[in-house]
């Protein structure tokens, strides 16, 4: 609803008495700053009417100037009362703790309807000389004494249906104008009611060019950022945090930023995104995540990753977010590919793969039959990896202990007092012990990296604990020597999660060492090891290797390492995987070269006159038959030229990005660079960098599963493309 900007003053009194009382509002107080004033006197402007004001005032200076009009004090009792605008709650003090004045007070001034006494007559005739600016005159009633008087920052709400603006505007100091900010439709405390913001309006002049477009846009832009609801801007609190932001501005409804305001949005970012795509001209790589809603449904949110040329830099765009349920064909699937691809104009020739962070065996097989190459996402397989050694039986009945045992000492306060002093004791982390979220494996890891480092101080503490099931909680040295198990194999996966979200765009290039790391050295089985250590290590090698053992995809990745600088001598490869890949990437540069119409340059000669006889040099006539001359390179000569040259260049550092080196390299091999910019599209994993650390996945995690499904796709594609 548009809202209605008012400004109160000595000289605007401009509309109209029906148009005031037919808008009924909501007063929210606004709080000038968190401050104690001090006052010297108490004073009641000239516009304050009522009779009960004989016993207030408002906090103001030796010069009679209101320091603040949040808050009224009783002159008979010092109580501070916060003051709503109306005098209803002044009454009610007067009936509670002064009654004998109240009664004196409404004895003297008994109500008269028709005849207006003498000194009601000459107020009212005051206060029109007042606006007219033909007295000095301030206040009312002024009373000499001082104090101090605490705003404790509360935004009170009132919430009376009959309150309209004549009543506001009667209640405003002449000297202090207020402006008056009028909006419909929201809802406070449940209600469907307006919502006025006042404050005075000197202390928001640096605002007054603040209007309500740019208040929604950045609504808007905060929702869109921080994945919020859009039914934020109903809440009390956030109402409240406008207000003391002090901006009198509209606050969008709830229905005009789902219906109007984040559509128009995410048009114009449609529009900027599908330019950006137009002027693609190399290889793309795509990602397809998929993940469950708080309501237990499945979406996959497709994004495409690209390298703009002369760019030493790889962009992501998210595409859209689709609605899966469970019971999806292949045909469905495929059928819903191509809609993607068809209406973002992305051709599969152009595709050199897709990362996938799903399960779901129809969306493989519909992406297989595209001929698509289909590379696992190592953020969701490790994620499986890690998931189905939590799962295991034994495994799964510790957790459920741990999480019982850290419930129980974090809500008893003399227990988790206890835990605090001796990790300080200790110099351990603060806080560091809390219950995981399941679905990220990582912060499962970390419950029980902690509970590892604590297990005495846990032990201890559990044992003294009084009123709890000791069976609940109790971990048995057998217990504790699986957690110790899990955590010490598990470690180098934490590890390989650092490694990710440390590389400014992890790339596909990245999987080929890592996994031969993790399966030939961390995870190969020692003489010292448990049953159970021997078990997880044996189901986490068997794991990896059968989810990249596709030959597409392990070629795929032998490709991007042997171009990627930082690991192109492959000290890791065995000699049949050095030669197996040579002959492909020889093959693709080649036909690449060719492809360019460079198979040859002529070098055209200048030819010299017929008539006179060449004669023979020396050089010539003796080593002539052994060389041959040759006017132009073909393109498999080119190809080797360039492989020699890139084979020369030093081995780049392990944190150098590939893309940067490459863009520095152009010069020399410029057609190796173009094939390794087909590959370096591709990323490691689904999620960009800055979602990776265990605590950044959980609240991404937790807000994107709040979304509501009819703007899950809009939001997403605002979020991750909010940067265009």
């Amino acid at each position: 609803m548009e809202g209605k900007q008012l400004t109160a003053s000595n000289s605007a009194k401009s509309c109209t008495d029906d148009s005031r009382s037919e808008m009924q509002m909501v007063l929210a107080k606004m709080m000038e700053e968190k401050h104690t004033y001090t006052y010297k006197k108490l004073v009641v402007p000239m516009s304050m009417r009522s009779i009960y004001w004989k016993f207030f005032g408002f906090p103001a200076t030796d010069d009679g100037d209101i320091l603040t009009k949040v808050k009224i004090v009783c002159i008979l009792c010092k109580t501070q009362i916060a003051y709503n605008r109306n005098t209803s709650n002044l009454r009610m003090h007067l009936q509670n703790k002064h009654a004998q004045e109240l009664l004196e007070l409404e004895s003297s001034n008994p109500p008269r309807r028709q005849v207006l006494s003498q000194e009601t007559k000459e107020r009212r005739a005051q206060k029109r000389m007042l606006k007219a600016g033909l007295t000095t005159a301030q206040h009312i009633y002024t009373t000499n004494v001082d104090g101090t008087v605490q705003i404790d920052g509360d935004i009170q709400f009132v919430t009376d249906p009959n309150i309209n603006l004549s009543n506001i505007e009667d209640d405003i100091g002449i000297g202090q104008p207020l402006r008056v900010m009028i909006k419909g439709g929201s809802n406070v405390g449940g209600n469907s009611q307006n919502v006025a913001f006042l404050m005075p309006e000197e202390s928001t002049v640096h605002q007054s060019s603040v209007d309500g477009k740019t208040v929604s846009d950045a609504i808007a832009e905060f929702i869109i950022m921080d994945l919020q609801l859009p039914e934020i801007v109903e809440g009390r609190g956030f109402q409240r945090l406008v207000a003391t932001l002090r901006s009198p501005c509209e606050i969008p409804s709830k229905n005009k930023l789902e219906e109007e305001i984040i559509p128009k949005v995410y048009d114009t970012f449609r529009e900027s995104v599908t330019a950006n795509l137009s002027c693609i001209n190399s290889e793309v790589g795509l990602a397809m995540e998929e993940w469950k809603s708080n309501s237990d449904e499945s979406f996959v949110t497709v994004s495409v990753y690209y390298q703009n040329i002369g760019e030493a830099l790889l962009d992501c765009k998210v595409l859209g977010t689709m609605h899966v349920p469970m019971d999806w064909t292949e045909s469905q699937w495929g059928n819903s590919i191509n809609s993607l691809l068809l209406d973002w104009d992305l051709r599969i020739e152009r595709i050199t793969a897709i990362v996938i962070g799903t399960s779901r065996p129809e969306l493989i097989a519909a992406l297989n039959a595209k001929g698509l190459p289909l590379v696992p996402c190592l953020l969701h397989t490790l994620q499986v990896c890690a998931q189905a050694c939590f799962e295991n039986l034994e495994v799964a009945h510790i957790l459920n202990k741990c999480r019982a045992a850290i419930g129980a000492i974090v809500s008893h306060p003399a227990a988790s007092a206890a835990l605090s002093m001796q990790e300080q004791i200790l110099e351990l982390e603060e806080n560091a012990m809390v219950m995981d979220y399941p679905t990220v494996w990582t912060s499962t890891y970390h419950m029980l990296e902690q509970m590892v480092v604590r297990r005495n101080i846990i032990t201890s503490i559990l044992e003294s604990m009084e009123g709890i099931d000791q069976d609940t909680v109790d971990l048995s040295n057998e217990q504790w020597k699986v957690i110790e198990d899990l955590v010490s194999v598990l470690e180098p996966f934490k590890v390989t999660i650092m490694t990710l979200s440390e590389e400014k765009m992890p790339l596909v290039s990245l999987l080929k060492p890592l996994l031969w790391q993790l399966v030939s050295s961390h995870l190969k089985i020692k003489d010292t090891d448990s049953e159970m250590a021997r078990s997880f290590k044996e189901s986490l090698s068997d794991m990896l290797w059968e989810r990249y053992a596709d030959g597409n995809v392990t070629l795929l990745l032998q490709i991007a390492t042997t171009l990627d600088p930082r690991f192109k001598q492959l000290p890791y490869a065995t000699d049949e995987d050095k030669s197996m890949v040579a002959a492909p990437i020889k093959e693709m540069l080649t036909k690449l070269i060719a492809d360019e119409g460079n198979d040859q340059v002529d070098v055209k000669m200048e030819e010299e006159p017929v008539t006179k006889k060449n004669r023979l040099s020396g050089m010539e006539l003796l080593l002539g038959g052994l060389c041959s001359t040759k006017t132009g390179m073909s393109a498999e000569e080119k190809a080797d030229l360039e492989l020699v040259q890139y084979h020369s260049e030093a081995t780049a550092p392990l944190d150098y990005c590939p893309l940067q080196w490459w863009a520095r390299t152009s010069a020399k091999c410029p057609n190796l660079g173009r094939l390794a910019r087909r590959y370096n599209c591709v990323p490691a994993c689904c999620a960009p960098p800055s979602r990776i650390p265990a605590e950044a996945q959980i609240l991404y995690d937790t807000r994107r599963a709040a979304l509501p499904p009819h703007l899950i796709d809009k939001l997403l594609f605002l979020h991750g493309n909010h940067t265009v």
